[in-house]
């Protein structure tokens, strides 16, 4: 699967066994020239690794999602664990879905935040992910369907932001109107790198069922091809992602977002 923003390897997981009548739709999307985004012609090896402004902290962050395709609404409750473990950050998202629960665990490097570990499990389901990452490769297995697919693959840099607490991460990058930056994540079902450009846009008041908040809104798209877009909402003083909005074009525009609980 195209994977672009946190998360989205679990939710293509569920659209794709919930969705299953739209798959000639989501095919057609796919192929559509008018989806088609060209290459922004970002030099790969120009990109390295943004620096955080601080590190992440020990936490819970509930949240209340939803997924909207082809004319479905799938809700979801999505809580992401940040904990200290072994000297580096365990990252944990739960996803509760109508189909089981999808467990996805990230091992990040404390300061850096670069994910050296991933993991996917969901449930008694035929998906499991086990992958490790240096500065230049990843390794490791994805089993889908009882089959064994491994993965050896260079990257060209580091992992930033992807995965579990991606949010979060990027939190803690030095936000500021008019702040920009280049990263990588990985692309599970394409197994390669793939190279996001992030910028801050303004500021905005943004209402959610944890409140209502002054926030950054930092905007995040590919690029090197890809008509995915992701959109945060970030407090500029306890740094906290309190929504996020997704189009994701590999899952036929399947519309996500995100809202901050109590």
């Amino acid at each position: 699967m195209k994977k672009l923003f946190a998360g989205v390897l679990c939710l293509a997981l569920l659209v794709g066994s919930l969705g299953a009548q739209d798959k000639d739709k989501k095919a057609s999307a796919a192929g559509d020239p008018k989806t088609v985004v060209l290459a922004k012609n970002v030099d790969a090896n120009s990109v390295g690794l943004p620096k955080p402004a601080m590190d992440l902290k020990a936490g819970e962050y509930k949240y209340k999602a939803m997924i909207e395709i082809s004319g479905q609404q799938i809700p979801l409750n999505v809580l992401t664990s940040i904990k200290e473990d072994g000297g580096a950050w365990m990252a944990t998202d739960t996803l509760d879905t109508p189909n089981g629960t999808v467990v996805q665990s990230a091992s990040l490097e404390k300061g850096t935040l670069i994910m050296r570990k991933l993991t996917v499990k969901q449930g008694q389901g035929p998906v499991a992910i086990e992958l490790s990452f240096t500065d230049s490769k990843a390794s490791g297995n994805i089993t889908m369907g009882g089959q064994d697919r491994p993965v050896a693959v260079d990257l060209g840099g580091p992992i930033f932001a992807d995965g579990p607490a991606a949010k979060q991460s990027i939190s803690c990058l030095p936000l500021a109107e008019g702040y920009t930056t280049t990263y990588r994540n990985f692309d599970v079902q394409k197994q390669k790198a793939q190279l996001l450009q992030l910028k801050v846009t303004g500021k905005e008041k943004v209402t959610v069922p944890a409140g209502t908040f002054d926030t950054y809104k930092v905007e995040i798209t590919s690029a090197d091809g890809g008509a995915d877009k992701e959109t945060l909402w970030i407090t500029p003083d306890t740094h906290q992602p309190v929504k996020e909005s997704a189009v994701i074009a590999s899952m036929g525009g399947a519309v996500l977002t995100q809202e901050l609980m109590p």
